[in-house]
């Protein structure tokens, strides 16, 4: 491990070998880890978000060796727990479900690359719209007004399956190598992301550790 850390350093010291992203466009695929946390909405509504994954595609265009802007495709999924609560007019209990959110999101980014060189600590940010199907697993026991997490209140004797669009945003800071002989680079970050749930009383979003592989054009 020691050794992997004098390398890195190493090449960040380095005088020399500069990066050349400046006016080239990149392509990447993207892996990523999405992290657990619970979330609270209108009425006591809850959830509890267990983690998960998903995949990614982003388009880049490099202004020089430091700025980029891009759009980024991202899909991914996490099982989660949820307790529904009864809304106006219904003297029902709550009850507890579960379900398997799936996520679809277009955002677009801006990135800092600190370094003009092919080994540079980076920060980016972005903002779009994701779309959320929740896959609720269980219908309420009675019919009536029921307020759900993510939807608020619903009314009706089976759970909505509407699926929601909401803007999202997130920031990240990681680590970047280009590979030589213009081979295609690889980054590393850690960051959150956050999606505008007017429904929720807490903050919605999760931490999420990504990998992106990609080449230069």
């Amino acid at each position: 491990m020691m050794k992997i850390v004098l390398t890195v350093l190493l090449a960040l010291a380095a005088p020399h070998g500069l990066a050349q992203r400046g006016d080239t466009n990149e392509w990447s695929l993207s892996l990523l880890v999405v992290g657990s946390k619970n979330y609270e909405f209108e009425g006591g509504a809850s959830a509890r978000n267990d983690g998960g994954a998903g995949i990614g595609a982003t388009l880049t265009r490099n202004l020089n060796d430091y700025f980029a802007v891009g759009a980024d495709l991202t899909l991914g999924e996490f099982n989660y727990r949820a307790r529904v609560v009864p809304g106006a007019g219904n003297a029902g209990a709550a009850f507890e479900t579960s379900g398997s959110m799936e996520m679809g999101a277009l955002r677009l980014h801006a990135t800092w690359n600190l370094l003009a060189r092919p080994v540079t600590p980076f920060l980016t940010a972005g903002a779009g719209v994701i779309f959320l199907d929740t896959n609720l697993e269980a219908d309420p026991p009675a019919n009536g007004c029921w307020i759900y997490p993510w939807h608020g209140q619903v009314c009706g004797a089976t759970a909505p399956t509407t699926t929601l669009a909401r803007l999202s945003y997130g920031a990240a800071a990681g680590l970047r190598f280009d590979l030589p002989q213009n081979q295609g680079f690889v980054r590393v970050m850690v960051g959150g992301e956050w999606i505008d749930i007017p429904e929720a009383t807490s903050t919605v979003g999760w931490w999420q550790l990504r990998a992106d592989f990609g080449i230069r054009f």
